[in-house]
């Protein structure tokens, strides 16, 4: 996670800029029925543009791995403390010193992967600061704005929250100021049964009898920058010393080595090179980290930085693309995939509901139409992509939760993440789309987005289709072809709302939420009006 830089406030989006009208009378269904909008855009009135997408079931990439809805959990302002855990002894309702609300919603979300402790916190956490009595663990430096780390939540903590929540855990690994030896230790201390090593019967008696099991290892987190400012060839160096010889017991490994900063792809060739100049050590994942950043503010921003932010949400595409061709270039086979395990928008500080909480913002419509333009393109991309982790859970940057003391809500990118479920496990299939690009003018330059984009799978007779609609103010027709397919019944489920900037709080949680109709569909062509500003999910059963 490295820090990135804010830009100004820009003109707050006016609440009488954008209004719905819904043709029907009453009722969910009828209210998602069909949607009307109207827009003041320099007194006139454009017409709602009609476009058509296809989908061909017999075309995919392979099956979406769920751990691309994977999240990440770093020990940075209220992350962990306030977010997560809350003590035992709180009034606050926990489990076990869990925030039981965060363990309500994150069930919800399907069995993904956690990522932890960090993030640059990761190159300054020693794990054995946290095992053992807790009365006894040591005070350290917590990195961030000269903090003290506690250690409260250690290596235990993290594996029982993971239980608990149905995660499956994803350990970062020290390499800016660690060894190999405290590397490949904490893997034998999770993973060696008890009674084979001294290390196995130390975690036994720190209350685990049975091996935690754990596969996925970072091998550092952004060695370029805050995990050891390394040249590529010099982290490469290190990721050999690191990962050469690691005992699984009985667990296959899955090593992630630390990518660049975006899409640098000079590091990345650079790296390789020198993985690649005799033996190469044993790796599973690459992991480039992609920050969107911002386009004004997290709640005021012109709608011409509307749709910038969403154009650079849209630059992961080309990230996928250029990174996989990179390694490509020295992995002919193609054994290494992508882990972006951190990813979202980061915007200036200005809207953090507790000032002790570093990074953290309030998560509008905006972000989660950003958070279903990312999640859409993992899934166009499975045979590349297996992992990747939001940044962060809660209480930072792209939330899915904001809490405080006893209170907690679920920011509009959690419903996305929701909304998104049915793709977890299923066949990628093929979406193709027609339509013209809104053309804006933001920050000096001139650009232009596609209207719509989407992904859709299958499992069994089961189609998802999602589809994100950028346009900011008007509605749109779109007439989707299923080709040999045939729809037996349609589900629509649909989050927007009528102010670009909505966002969810603790005194109205429910202000940006999904709701869902059964609209009388069926055949292989489908017309469907699509909202603005909207993510639109279509269940459809097959015929």
């Amino acid at each position: 996670m490295k820090e990135a830089s804010t830009g100004r406030s820009r003109e707050t989006i006016r609440r009488s800029s954008r209004r719905v009208f819904l043709r029907a009378a009453a009722g969910v269904a009828a209210a998602m029925s069909g949607w009307r909008a109207t827009h003041a855009v320099a007194g006139t009135r454009a017409p709602a543009g009609a476009l058509t997408a296809s989908i061909r079931l017999d075309e995919s990439a392979g099956t979406i791995d769920p751990n691309i809805y994977g999240h990440f959990a770093e020990h940075i302002g209220g992350v962990i403390h306030d977010g997560i855990w809350v003590g035992r002894d709180s009034k606050i309702p926990n489990v076990e010193g869990y925030r039981l609300a965060l363990l309500e919603h994150v069930r919800r979300l399907g069995p993904v992967v956690l990522r932890w402790p960090g993030g640059c916190f990761a190159d300054r956490y020693h794990w054995r600061d946290g095992i053992g009595p807790v009365e006894k663990r040591p005070r350290r430096f917590g990195r961030w704005r000269e903090v003290t780390e506690r250690n409260i939540f250690g290596t235990h903590e993290f594996i029982r929250f993971c239980r608990l929540a149905g995660f499956e855990p994803y350990l970062a690994a020290n390499v800016g100021t660690g060894t190999p030896e405290e590397f490949q230790s904490w893997v034998e201390y999770s993973n060696a049964p008890a009674g084979t090593l001294s290390i196995a019967d130390e975690r036994a008696e720190n209350g685990h009898l049975e091996p935690f099991g754990i596969r996925f290892w970072g091998v550092g987190n952004e060695s370029w920058g805050c995990g050891g400012t390394f040249t590529p060839e010099d982290y490469c160096t290190e990721y050999r010393k690191f990962t050469t010889w690691v005992a699984g017991y009985g667990v296959p490994l899955y090593l992630i080595a630390s990518g660049p900063n975006s899409n640098d792809i000079d590091w990345t060739r650079r790296f390789f090179k020198k993985w690649a100049d005799g033996a190469r050590a044993p790796m599973q994942g690459w992991s480039p980290h992609y920050y969107c950043g911002t386009t004004g503010h997290a709640l005021r921003f012109t709608r011409d930085e509307w749709y910038l932010m969403l154009e650079k949400a849209n630059a992961m595409e080309k990230l996928i693309r250029d990174q996989w061709a990179a390694v490509g270039e020295f992995d002919r086979e193609h054994k290494i995939r992508l882990i972006i395990d951190e990813w979202g928008a980061w915007h200036p500080e200005g809207t953090e509901i507790n000032k002790a909480h570093l990074f953290e913002q309030m998560g509008c419509l905006r972000d989660a139409l950003v958070a279903a333009l990312t999640l859409d393109t993992f899934n166009r991309h499975p045979d590349k992509v297996v992992m990747a982790n939001v940044a962060q859970l809660v209480n930072n940057l792209h939330s899915l939760f904001l809490a405080d003391e006893d209170r907690f809500v679920a920011t509009p990118s959690f419903h996305v993440f929701e909304m998104y479920k049915p793709h977890q496990g299923a066949r990628a299939v093929r979406l193709d789309f027609a339509g013209e690009d809104i053309g804006f003018e933001a920050q000096g330059r001139k650009g232009s987005i596609f209207r719509l984009a989407g992904s859709a799978s299958v499992k069994e007779k089961d189609l998802t289709v999602t589809l994100v609609h950028t346009h900011a103010a008007e509605p749109c027709e779109l007439a989707l072809d299923l080709g040999t397919g045939r729809a037996a019944g349609v589900r629509r489920t649909v989050l927007t709302h009528a102010e670009l900037n909505a966002h969810n709080t603790f005194e109205e949680p429910a202000r940006v939420v999904p709701k869902s109709d059964a609209p009388a569909l069926e055949g292989s062509t489908l017309r469907i009006e699509l909202a603005p500003a909207s993510v639109t999910r279509l269940d459809i059963r097959l015929g």
